[in-house]
C-alpha cells in the first residue's frame, strides 16, 4: 500500500512539474511568435554573424540592436563580426553549426562564398535565416527564409528621386558598394535599368566603388570632380554613409548646397541633417533596428518549427526635402 502511495506521489509530482514547465513556456512565448515554444527562450541558442559593424553606422546599429534585443528576449545568443571577410564568416558559420545552435542568422559577406558552410549547417538540421543581403540563388534552397529591405526597389526609388531633382536630364556619377556583394549588385543593376528604361536624358559619366566607406567615397568623389568638374549634375551613392563622403567632397570643392544633386539609399542621421541643409536631394528610410529585430524574431520562429515566409521585407519609403520633416531623425 505504501509502495503504491509513493508511486502515485511520484506520478503526480511528474505531472505537476510537466504542467508547470508547459505553463512557463506558454507564458514565455511572445505574441509575435505565432505558436508554442519547444523550450524556454533562455535555453534557445541563436548564432548571429553580422557583415561588418565597424564599416558604417547602419551596420553598427544593427549589431547593437541584435545584442540588446536578444538580451531583452532572454535568448542565449552570440553576435559575431566577420569584419567583411567571407573566409572569417565561413568559419563562424561552421563553428556555430558545430555547437548545434537552434538557429543561425547570417548577414552574408558574399553572395556565393558562404554557400558550402550554409549547406552543411542546414543539412545538420539547423535552420538558417539570411538577413539584409540575400545569398546567391544556388544557396537559397538551404535557408529557411530571408529578411530585409528590397534593394532593387530602393535603387529604383533612387533613380526616380534623382531624375526628379534633375528635371529628367543631366550628367551623373555613381559611387558603388563592394563589388560582388549582393546589395551592391542589386543597387547598381536596378538603378541602371530604371535610368535606361525611363530616363534617357540622364547620362552616366563614371561609376566607381568606395566599398561602403565614407572616407573612400570622399576620395572617389574628389577624383570625379577633378576629372569632370562642372559637368557633374548629380550623384547616386549606394548608401548614405558614402553619400556623406560625397557631400564632404562637394563642400571641399566650394560647391553650394543643391548645386550637385545627391541621392542615396538608407538615410543616416547626418544625411537627414544634410537634407534639411539643402545638400541632399533624396534617400529612403531603412531602419537597422527593424532589420535586426525581424531577423531575430524569424530565427526564433524557425527554431521552434513555426512556418515562416521565404521572404519578409521592411518598409523603405522615399525621403525627400519635401517630406523629410515627416520622418524622425535616424539615430544611426
Amino acid at each position: 500500500m505504501k509502495l503504491k502511495s509513493k508511486a502515485l506521489r511520484v506520478a503526480v509530482a511528474a505531472i505537476l512539474a510537466s504542467t508547470v514547465a508547459s505553463a512557463a513556456m506558454a507564458q514565455d512565448a511572445p505574441d509575435w511568435l505565432g505558436g508554442e515554444l519547444k523550450k524556454p527562450l533562455s535555453e534557445t541558442r541563436i548564432g548571429i554573424t553580422v557583415l561588418y559593424p565597424g564599416s558604417n553606422a547602419y551596420q553598427a546599429k544593427y549589431a547593437e540592436t541584435a545584442e540588446s534585443y536578444t538580451k531583452e528576449l532572454g535568448l542565449n545568443a552570440t553576435v559575431m563580426d566577420p569584419q567583411g571577410d567571407p573566409a572569417t564568416q565561413f568559419n563562424q558559420i561552421q563553428d556555430m553549426a558545430s555547437q548545434n545552435m537552434d538557429a543561425i542568422v547570417v548577414w552574408p559577406t558574399s553572395q556565393n562564398a558562404l554557400i558550402p558552410a550554409i549547406r552543411a549547417a542546414s543539412r545538420s538540421g539547423i535552420p538558417i535565416i539570411t538577413s539584409n543581403s540575400p545569398i546567391g540563388e544556388a544557396g537559397r534552397r538551404y535557408i529557411e527564409g530571408h529578411t530585409g529591405p528590397d534593394d532593387c526597389a530602393q535603387a529604383e526609388q533612387s533613380a526616380e528621386m534623382l531624375a526628379d531633382a534633375l528635371g529628367g536630364e543631366g550628367n551623373i556619377v555613381v559611387v558603388e558598394g563592394t563589388p560582388g556583394y549582393t546589395v551592391s549588385i542589386l543597387r547598381k543593376n536596378c538603378f541602371l535599368d530604371k535610368v535606361a528604361d525611363d530616363y534617357p536624358g540622364i547620362n552616366i559619366l563614371a561609376s566607381q566603388t568606395a566599398e561602403w566607406n565614407r572616407e573612400k567615397a570622399q576620395t572617389v568623389m574628389e577624383t570625379f570632380l577633378t576629372q569632370f568638374g562642372d559637368e557633374i549634375d548629380g550623384v547616386y551613392a549606394f548608401d548614405d554613409g558614402m553619400g556623406l563622403g560625397v557631400i564632404s567632397a562637394l563642400k571641399g570643392a566650394g560647391k553650394e548646397p543643391g548645386e550637385v544633386k545627391v541621392v542615396t539609399c538608407n538615410q543616416f542621421g547626418e544625411g537627414w541633417d544634410a537634407m534639411k541643409e539643402g545638400w541632399h536631394s533624396g534617400s529612403n528610410k531603412q531602419s537597422p533596428i527593424d532589420d535586426a529585430i525581424l531577423a531575430i524574431q524569424t530565427a526564433v520562429k524557425a527554431a521552434n518549427g513555426i512556418d515562416i515566409p521565404d521572404l519578409q521585407g521592411i518598409e523603405t519609403p522615399k525621403v525627400t526635402p519635401e517630406n523629410v520633416e515627416e520622418f524622425e531623425r535616424p539615430s544611426w
